[in-house]
């Protein structure tokens, strides 16, 4: 029956066909406009009608490194193992967030909707003077908050905003692996200077685009230990000043980290004898 029905569709389609003697046969693409094929066209014919991953096409234009985009893509398609997600699986029992213990611990509250990620959102883009872009408890989806809040930025820095997004986003996410699995919490002033820290080495392996959050940061240092001139002597533009003055930050930044170790270290001392 089935075979009677194509055939009759197929007559249907061709009876007003009239065929020239003398004429070859010649094959018409349908997919391109001059009905000649190219290996594009095939290739998109293969996604009609696919429905496109909101955030997809402004994460692979974003720099940042190669476990970051990738991390971005699992956050995408919601395919990070959060505790929500191993609850469904029936891996685990509690999916309380492992940053606030507050809610549900989804891959969309972690990044935008716990209340220490919105902090750390708000101080960072406090400092780039963005911080009406900060993300509130409306946020349904980071690709939603994403894609609406770089419109509101001129287009020059839209690229810088991107890897920011990528490299916060990656930021706290370690950060939830290392108080679930390591047990060990950053406070939220630890976790500024630490994104800080990590915007320095990507600006070091040519990622650019973080240098801007780099230097909001690493100026409010200088200005503590009266090196104004040399963050000054950063902006002129020359690269191989930027990573002398970079590389100064971080040594800048390991003194600071083994004051505070002595520091900790004299106290416990102190109170172990007392």
């Amino acid at each position: 029956m089935q075979v009677i029905l194509d055939f009759l569709l197929v007559w249907d389609i061709t009876r007003t066909i009239t065929l020239r003697a003398g004429t070859p046969d010649r094959l018409l693409w349908k997919w391109t406009s001059d009905q000649n094929f190219s290996t594009a066209s095939a290739y998109k014919a293969f996604f009609i009608g696919q429905h496109s991953i909101p955030g997809a096409k402004i994460l692979s234009k974003t720099r940042a490194p190669g476990k970051c985009k990738f991390f971005g893509w699992l956050v995408l398609h919601d395919r990070c193992w959060t505790s929500a997600r191993r609850r469904r699986h029936n891996l685990q029992t509690d999916d309380s967030c492992a940053l606030c213990c507050q809610e549900s611990e989804t891959i969309t509250h972690l990044l935008v909707g716990c209340s220490l990620a919105r902090e750390i959102w708000y101080a960072v883009l406090l400092r780039l003077h963005w911080q009406q872009l900060a993300p509130g408890s409306y946020i349904f989806c980071l690709a939603d908050w994403w894609s609406s809040a770089r419109k509101l930025i001129p287009k020059i820095n839209r690229r810088s905003f991107d890897s920011m997004v990528i490299l916060i986003s990656w930021i706290l996410w370690n950060e939830r692996n290392r108080r679930v699995f390591d047990h060990q919490v950053r406070t939220s002033r630890q976790l500024l200077d630490f994104i800080a820290d990590e915007a320095v080495q990507w600006v070091l392996a040519s990622y650019s685009q973080v240098e801007k959050l780099a230097l909001a940061h690493w100026s409010r240092i200088c200005k503590c230990h009266s090196v104004v001139l040399v963050c000054s002597v950063c902006l002129v533009g020359c690269s191989d000043t930027r990573t002398l003055v970079f590389k100064f930050f971080l040594s800048l930044n390991e003194i600071r980290a083994q004051s505070r170790s002595l520091k900790n270290h004299t106290c416990s001392h102190t109170d172990t004898e007392n």
